[in-house]
């Protein structure tokens, strides 16, 4: 059996624990629908304890979305995905997605902040914009390199094929968070039938 100190060692910190919750609030609620109360409530510590952490609900909100931008540039430069060839990819991408379902049908990050984003602190708006662009060109080249090998058929631009598949993606998480996963996978289908030769 561990000892308490292994245990303790493998136990997340008092800011990672702040902010997996604040991320789940966020894909759940929105990032205007939770409060620093909500979050101390939840984890059973005072709201000072987060302030200490995360001075302002800004600086908190800037931190959820630099963290997604970190995941994204990891992921893309993960051997698996990689490695893969560009219809592998956009599945790997469609995953992502797909996960969103399994976790009581969260929207995806630019889906939860985009509604909200004028209201959202200055320093957030910016890493919103930059995790954007940063998933669209690398769609953008994978739609580029799947063309070139025909793995993929599509009239118009790489770029403008990734941002018409994000933005379909991200209001298909909307639509089965309204209804089910029905109307997900029927989407997901299409943009596959679009797609592929």
């Amino acid at each position: 059996m561990p000892s308490a100190t292994f245990q303790t060692a493998l136990a997340p910190d008092t800011r990672t624990r702040i902010l997996d919750l604040a991320e789940v609030l966020l894909l759940e609620r929105g990032y205007n629908a939770f409060s620093y109360h909500h979050l101390a409530r939840e984890l059973g510590i005072k709201p000072a304890a987060i302030h200490y952490h995360y001075p302002s609900k800004d600086d908190l909100g800037t931190a959820l979305v630099t963290r997604q931008l970190r995941r994204l540039r990891k992921w893309r430069g993960l051997p698996r995905v990689t490695g893969l060839g560009p219809a592998q990819q956009l599945d790997a991408l469609l995953a992502v997605y797909e996960n969103h379902l399994g976790h009581d049908r969260r929207v995806c990050l630019f889906g939860a902040l985009a509604a909200d984003f004028r209201t959202l602190p200055e320093a957030m708006q910016a890493e919103l914009r930059v995790f954007n662009h940063e998933l669209t060109e690398w769609l953008a080249e994978v739609l580029s390199a799947g063309r070139a090998t025909d793995a993929f058929r599509f009239v118009g631009s790489p770029a403008a094929k990734a941002l018409q598949l994000l933005t379909t993606l991200a209001g298909a998480l909307q639509v089965a968070r309204v209804h089910d996963e029905t109307p997900f996978q029927v989407i997901v289908g299409q943009l596959r039938l679009e797609l592929l030769p």
